[in-house]
């Protein structure tokens, strides 16, 4: 094997790793962390005063609510500084809009995805990235 193709596999093989790692599993009813999940607000409230109406809009939704899905990063760079996220979604990479991740981390160091009706709602970082 070339050079080329064995750099190739080694990029390959530890992008995989990467996503694999992030990961995350949707949180059952006893779960330790249940009542901090339940109690995050929507990152983009600020951006919709039509869900003070509705004062359940204002949450990211229950622990059920969080899909079991891979994620990937792009680190930021000098001229765009955030990272950039994404969701395995639909069999596809999706972007996560910056305005629905919340400045929280996750108390488990995962990554959750909170989707509603197909929509992302809510996306908790873990500590530290993937």
């Amino acid at each position: 094997m070339s050079f080329d193709a064995r750099l190739g596999a080694a990029i390959l093989g530890a992008g995989l790793l990467v996503v694999l790692a992030g990961a995350a599993g949707a949180h059952e009813p006893g779960e330790p962390h249940k009542s901090w999940f339940e109690s995050l607000q929507r990152p983009d409230n600020h951006l919709h005063p039509e869900r003070n109406a509705d004062r359940k809009s204002l949450y990211c939704c229950g622990a059920a609510d969080i899909v079991k899905t891979k994620f990937m990063v792009e680190p930021g760079s000098e001229r765009h500084p955030d990272d950039v996220w994404y969701a395995w979604l639909n069999e596809a990479w999706t972007k996560i809009p910056p305005e629905k991740i919340l400045t929280e981390f996750a108390p488990d160091d995962q990554a959750h995805l909170f989707v509603l009706a197909g929509t992302i709602q809510c996306f908790v970082r873990p500590r530290g990235g993937l």
